[in-house]
């Protein structure tokens, strides 16, 4: 994993503007991964620490917020919501319809962080969460292409399927490598 750099106070402070810009109105998890963002990783939890699951009333009322929205009428119609999904119909009735554009447009829920096992990196599963920053170690803000690159070969060394690694997964972490060359460039 690339080393994280330690942020100065002029970079803190950009960090805590554009923050407040883009959710005026922010709930507990965005604030705890606004947290997670600039501490470089995720918080430990302690044995007595439980993460509870994200209720659909919840996630509803984060993914409303994050488009400044007060009811899904209103979300059905808003153009960003419905740019991002180009025509296709989205199903929001149901828990699981709310927690995937929770996952997609306000973070990781805080019962899906933590994780182990064979699709999981930092401690998000990459197929339930597509967050390349948190994957990849890096930060937004500070890292450059060559921070990426260096994360990339890091995961490679462990993920390839060369090295015993699962193909699906190498190719998940591909797209998000490719994803944050893209932004960053």
């Amino acid at each position: 994993m690339a080393t994280r750099k330690r942020l100065n106070l002029l970079q803190v402070t950009k960090l805590i503007d554009d923050f407040q810009k883009l959710n005026p109105r922010p709930s507990t998890s965005a604030l705890l991964a606004f947290a997670e963002q600039i501490n470089g990783s995720s918080f430990a939890k302690t044995k007595t620490q439980k993460a509870k699951p994200l209720s659909m009333a919840k996630a509803k009322t984060a993914v409303l917020d994050k488009f400044e929205c007060k009811s899904v009428t209103e979300l059905r119609r808003n153009k960003t919501f419905l740019m991002a999904f180009s025509g296709e119909k989205v199903n929001l009735k149901s828990a699981d319809d709310w927690k995937n554009q929770y996952r997609k447009w306000v973070g990781v829920p805080a019962d899906e962080r933590n994780k182990t096992g064979p699709h999981c990196i930092n401690g998000i599963d990459v197929f339930e969460n597509f967050r390349p920053w948190h994957v990849f170690g890096l930060s937004a803000e500070s890292s450059t292409p060559e921070d990426v690159k260096t994360s990339f070969r890091q995961l490679a060394k462990v993920h390839h399927p060369d090295v015993g690694g699962d193909a699906v997964v190498f190719e998940r972490i591909q797209k998000m490598r490719d994803s944050l060359l893209a932004l960053i460039n």
